[in-house]
């Protein structure tokens, strides 16, 4: 069972995550769905994930910000952040974890998700 954590403070962009995960994932998973990184964390000492989905500005960290922090996970967490501004992707660092992904919250978004979790992700639980 590969367990994921989902940081979205957006109720409409959380759902459609979620029915997109259920679209194309092939295995078995668990998600928890979390509107800020504080309290997804605090799970997270207990829960550890395999896969964290985050947006990149959430109503307590933004940026960078929430990259280091969240880039503290084990090395073995494939993380992808979202994000829904373009201007975003040239301002970001995601060279601190070695299994960081981005995704544009844009029309590509579908395939996008797609092609993470089908050719990038690395998934022992599998």
């Amino acid at each position: 069972m590969v367990n994921i954590i989902l940081i979205e403070d957006d109720s409409i962009m959380s759902s459609a995550v979620r029915l997109h995960l259920k679209v194309i994932l092939e295995f078995e998973y668990t998600i928890q769905v979390f509107g800020n990184v504080h309290s997804a964390l605090e799970y997270m000492e207990d829960n550890p994930c395999d896969i964290l989905i985050s947006d990149i500005n959430l109503p307590d960290s933004k940026g960078n910000d929430t990259i280091k922090v969240l880039s503290t996970l084990p090395e073995d967490t494939n993380i992808i952040f979202m994000s829904g501004s373009s201007d975003d992707v040239d301002s970001l660092d995601l060279r601190n974890h070695q299994n960081t992904h981005f995704i544009m919250k844009d029309m590509d978004f579908n395939e996008s998700m797609w092609h993470v979790f089908n050719k990038k992700l690395n998934l022992k639980t599998v």
